[in-house]
């Protein structure tokens, strides 16, 4: 039997529950890991809501990312051995003590890393990279604004557009303002302006950025598209509006989607400008990698070469984890309470193994 921690109906964090649950068996391509820490996230929040569409129905172990050491391995594994410390993305499941995974879809820590530090990569390393790298293709000189810069993403994109020159503004809010904004301009960012002043600004005088990272949805993505410059696009890959409070919220719900932005191709065309939507979810339902009879018949999944581009980064040193906080596994509900709240300056870990804690 395994630990892991459930959300067992949907509503505020009391409704995530520890339980103990059967090993899953190991395929002959699978690997097993005990999993010593798993990332926090805001779609993880959104699931215990009822407003993540693609989550099974509760009762389930949510979570997208887990670290730790592989302790199986199946007849056919030949990247990995027992011992091996790894990362990996999963499709829910995360919230646990133990978890079985295809091989291909997992990678060797980077010895340079813990284990906290590397289930913080995947998720938040993996959006900023998509949406910056793959979408957006930043270059340098690009005026590019990030929502939410203290925040896990956040954290990641300005290391990703500050290196590829680019220069970056980053939105933090008003709790710990100068701990955020010591640390946003440390990673990278030039200048920090505070969602007051963001949300106040007139477009002429906060406007003309290439690239806005829009994580709010609603109000805040039509705010985005008139600040864009001529070419501009904004990547929007999350809707913050929908979890202000702990449970579901009809009216809030309702007055996201009333102000969300509704847009033309024609609109885009005359204006020069464009949106990206992304979830990173939805490669997990593509193809993981496969090696066929030679390589020119190779198929790899986006993910695991994007991961594959990040590590190497963490490998020598050009990119650093900030993890805000960790938590227990059994308090996955206070974990998901304190990364709501906006209070944390990275990211926000469950750590199943006691010696694991980090302030």
């Amino acid at each position: 039997m395994i630990d892991s921690n459930q959300i067992h109906r949907y509503g505020g964090p009391e409704n995530l529950k520890m339980v103990k649950l059967p090993s899953a068996s190991l395929s002959p391509t699978q690997v097993r890991i005990e999993v010593a820490a798993s990332g926090v996230n805001f779609a993880d929040i959104m699931m215990r809501m009822g407003l993540y569409p693609e989550a099974p129905k509760p009762p389930f172990v949510p979570g997208y990312e887990v670290a730790g050491c592989i302790t199986e391995i199946g007849k056919q594994v030949k990247a990995f051995q027992v011992g091996d410390r790894v990362l990996a993305g999963t499709r829910f499941g995360g919230y646990t003590s133990q978890i079985v995974l295809p091989e291909n879809q997992v990678k060797k820590t980077p010895s340079r890393l813990t284990d906290i530090e590397a289930a913080a990569i995947p998720v938040n390393f993996l959006t900023a990279w998509f949406a910056l790298i793959e979408m957006a293709r930043i270059k340098k000189g690009d005026r590019v604004l990030i929502q939410s810069a203290a925040g896990g993403v956040g954290t990641a994109a300005i290391q990703i557009a500050s290196q590829k020159g680019a220069h970056v503004s980053g939105i933090i809010g008003s709790t710990e303002w100068s701990a955020k904004q010591e640390k946003v301009q440390a990673l990278g960012a030039s200048t920090i302006l505070s969602s007051q002043e963001w949300e106040k600004a007139s477009d002429s005088e906060a406007g003309g950025y290439q690239v806005i990272l829009d994580s709010t949805g609603g109000e805040s993505l039509k705010r985005s598209f008139r600040r864009l410059a001529p070419g501009g696009r904004v990547i929007t890959f999350g809707v913050a509006s929908l979890v202000a409070g702990s449970k579901r919220s009809i009216p809030n719900l309702i007055s996201t989607l009333y102000h969300t932005l509704l847009i033309t191709p024609f609109k885009l065309m005359m204006e020069n400008k464009g949106i990206y939507g992304l979830n990173l979810l939805q490669f997990f339902n593509l193809p993981l990698d496969q090696q066929g009879q030679n390589p020119s018949q190779a198929v790899k999944n986006p993910l695991t070469e994007a991961l594959d581009l990040i590590l190497e980064r963490f490998s020598d040193g050009s990119y650093q984890v900030v993890i805000g906080k960790t938590f227990p596994l059994s308090e996955a509900g206070a974990a998901q309470t304190y990364l709501q709240s906006r209070s944390n300056i990275g990211k926000v870990v469950l750590t199943p193994i006691a010696s694991n804690r980090h302030p």
